[in-house]
């Protein structure tokens, strides 16, 4: 008996609960529009016009399945060769052909350079684009190419970027920006909307559109820097020591002489060259005082003369 007693207090309490939050929620969505709350024009607009709620975050690459995430990975191949001088030109140019012949698609030469010293050292760097599978076949023959011509390699690394979540977020915040997008031609075509509304809704349509081109063009330099490999090839040419012969000191001593001689020959030139003007001023200035002399000279002469007699 006493549980029955407990049981009806127990529902009688949940009944008054329930009619308790029956007015307090008809307050809050407006009883007289059964449930909903009355916008006007504005109101809805606005809603409209409202960025539309990101979409959730893709799964966690951590946690999902591999078969289940694209693992979207760049990767950048550095190599350093040592090369003999008279080679290094020859295998800068073959390597260049090997990724001209393969289409743009397949390898693309970003940048290429080779420098000569004059003094027989010759060093170069290309850097290329390639395709996961051409570069993973031009790696494959680089070593027996390089002894053939009797070279080697220096130093080689290898480096990745995980690009997998950048993409993803990318992708998904413009996903987000399309529905917007959408929405915001839908407002545009409506009959009853004043001109006020559609200034403001293509003013907006035009924001949302140049954020989605430039996600566009961030998600594709991102998905091209995966679909090809960087590839860099650096190459410094190895001089050939050569013995020197039983003549070679004589050699330069005289070598040394005849640039003493030279050198000295050409200071004496430079500074004729540079006095030479001064020579159309001295000349008449000592000829006029060579002149003057002579006159004064003479006039002593005859003044002693005089007197003597």
């Amino acid at each position: 008996m006493t549980i029955r007693i407990w049981l009806a207090t127990g529902l009688a309490a949940l009944a008054l609960s329930a009619c308790e939050d029956g007015p307090r929620n008809e307050s809050e969505y407006g009883a007289s529009t059964g449930g909903f709350a009355v916008m006007d024009e504005d109101q809805a607009i606005g809603r409209a016009m409202a960025p539309s709620p990101a979409p959730p975050p893709p799964p966690s690459i951590d946690a999902a399945a591999p078969e289940s995430i694209e693992r979207l990975i760049a990767y950048r191949y550095d190599y350093r060769f040592e090369t003999p001088a008279a080679a290094t030109a020859d295998l800068v140019a073959s390597h260049q052909a090997a990724c001209t012949d393969a289409g743009a698609d397949q390898c693309q030469i970003v940048s290429a350079n080779i420098y000569d010293d004059g003094r027989g050292a010759v060093s170069a760097n290309v850097q290329l684009r390639a395709s996961p599978a051409w570069v993973g076949s031009f790696r494959g023959g680089l070593e027996a190419e390089l002894e053939t011509a009797g070279g080697r390699i220096q130093n080689q690394s290898q480096s990745a970027d995980d690009l997998t979540s950048a993409i993803y977020d990318m992708e998904a915040r413009l996903e987000a920006k399309r529905v917007l997008r959408t929405r915001l031609i839908a407002l545009l075509e409506r009959e009853n909307a004043s001109v006020e509304e559609l200034v403001q809704v293509e003013r907006e349509l035009a924001n949302v559109q140049g954020e989605i081109e430039g996600a566009e063009a961030q998600v594709r330099v991102m998905r091209g820097r995966v679909s090809m490999s960087t590839l860099a090839l650096n190459y410094a040419s190895r001089v050939e020591a050569v013995s020197p012969g039983a003549f070679d000191p004589l050699i330069s001593a005289l070598t040394n002489v005849f640039r003493e001689l030279a050198t000295g020959l050409a200071n004496v030139i430079t500074f004729a060259a540079g006095f030479a003007p001064w020579l159309l001023i001295i000349v008449p200035l000592f000829w006029a005082l060579s002149r003057w002399l002579r006159g004064l000279l003479k006039a002593r002469r005859e003044a002693k003369a005089t007197k003597a007699e």
